[in-house]
């Protein structure tokens, strides 16, 4: 196992350092405060040093309930047919999504302030298949709102997931 605790987390945090990983960072930290560290894989905080970063994201998503995706307000930039295909190789935001549909598992978009509904028409790879599923807020005028109904929306996904 190639996280820190030793463990698969149930809910995996998918985000882009160019956008939205303050806000992932601030997602884990309320859901690691309800749930338990071990239960939220976010990779800057979850991967063990030395550690195989592809493995240790792969065998995560692979082994989770549930894929956050965080959606800022340029997320659908980055998904466009030129940006998609020119970032390919580099783009584990995508990578990770993808692994999640083969898996089964759920794909939750989370869309933080600014991020507007998803569009799928412009969108090309499991970006489009991202923008036809519902979503959740995060705003942060609401946090607090926005994350109770998040706790409360996982908790029926996954019921295996207590308060700490």
């Amino acid at each position: 196992m190639s996280t820190k605790t030793g463990k698969v987390a149930r809910i995996f945090i998918n985000y882009s350092k160019k956008g939205g990983a303050y806000a992932a960072a601030l997602l884990d930290e309320l859901l690691s405060n309800r749930f338990g560290e071990e239960e939220i894989f976010r990779a800057s905080r979850s991967i063990a040093p030395g550690s195989d970063y592809s493995e240790s994201i792969l065998e995560c998503v692979a082994g989770c309930e549930v894929l956050l995706v965080i959606v800022d307000a340029d997320w659908t930039k980055r998904f466009t047919p030129q940006a998609y295909d020119a970032n390919r190789k580099e783009d584990w935001v995508s990578r990770e999504i993808e692994e999640a549909f083969k898996h089964g598992k759920v794909v939750i978009p989370v869309l933080l302030s600014g991020a507007e509904r998803l569009d799928g028409s412009p969108l090309h790879g499991a970006a489009a298949d991202v923008a036809r599923l519902q979503y959740l807020r995060f705003d942060y005028r609401n946090i607090h709102q926005d994350v109770r109904f998040m706790y409360e929306q996982l908790v029926k996904i996954c019921p295996g997931l207590k308060a700490v």
